[in-house]
């Protein structure tokens, strides 16, 4: 059985017009009703309210866009495509689509995914990838199993096959899970730096945190596997 370990790391939607509509759909709370209270909150919270409005964008498939693939299979090499400022999201997702259909066995035999691991894959990752593959107009070369659930045999999803699902009330970040497990922090233990590293134009750091989460998901997966 062919197993392909990915993770993504994405970044706030790049569209100047999307962009620029962000700031009309800020709104006081309702309990603001006096005009010069409403003055007073928008100068005090637009700025901030804003920000954290453009920062989500990057959870939301229709207007984040993909940084960086990470990608293994099986106990191989750990993969990475990643952009810079010349490189387009849509040329991004066809090679990593070029990189899937060319999987071969050492006999030059087509290999097919059989099962795709990840971290919240059935929640969020599998789905943004078809989701921007949509948007950019890129035919996936494979099947990406949208309707897979947590425990279905083509997935298996490091978060909710721990925690179980909504109702488990312990940690199940993948940092959280990589301490408790002993294994090296993908962000040492700064969290996730993507967001930083992409305004500073670090590139290169993107892509190898992006590397240190696949390998961080392909060790929770052996260990809960008892393969390791």
């Amino acid at each position: 059985m062919t197993t392909l370990f990915i993770d993504i790391q994405t970044i706030p939607c790049q569209n100047q017009a999307l962009i620029g509509q962000l700031a009309k759909s800020v709104k006081p709370p309702a309990n603001y009703s006096q005009a010069d209270s409403i003055a007073k909150w928008y100068q005090d919270n637009l700025k901030k309210e804003v920000e954290k409005k453009y920062r989500q964008t990057a959870l939301d498939g229709l207007l984040g866009e993909i940084f960086s693939i990470a990608w293994a299979v099986d106990d191989g090499e750990v993969q990475a495509f990643w952009r810079d400022e010349q490189s387009s999201e849509s040329g991004l997702l066809e090679n990593f689509m070029q990189e899937l259909a060319g999987l071969e066995d050492g006999l030059g035999n087509r290999r097919f995914i059989r099962r795709w691991v990840g971290h919240f894959i059935s929640g969020f990752d599998l789905r943004f990838i078809w989701q921007r593959c949509v948007i950019n107009r890129v035919r996936p070369t494979v099947c990406i199993p949208l309707d897979a659930r947590a425990w279905d045999d083509r997935v298996f999803d490091t978060k909710f096959v721990w925690s179980g699902g909504a109702a488990y009330s312990g940690q199940a970040g993948l940092d959280a899970l990589a301490q408790g497990f002993g294994l090296q922090l993908a962000g040492a233990g700064n969290g996730n730096p993507v967001y930083e590293h992409w305004l500073a134009g670090r590139y290169d750091d993107i892509a190898e945190y992006n590397r240190r989460s696949l390998s961080q998901v392909r060790d929770l997966y052996r260990r809960m596997n008892f393969m390791a």
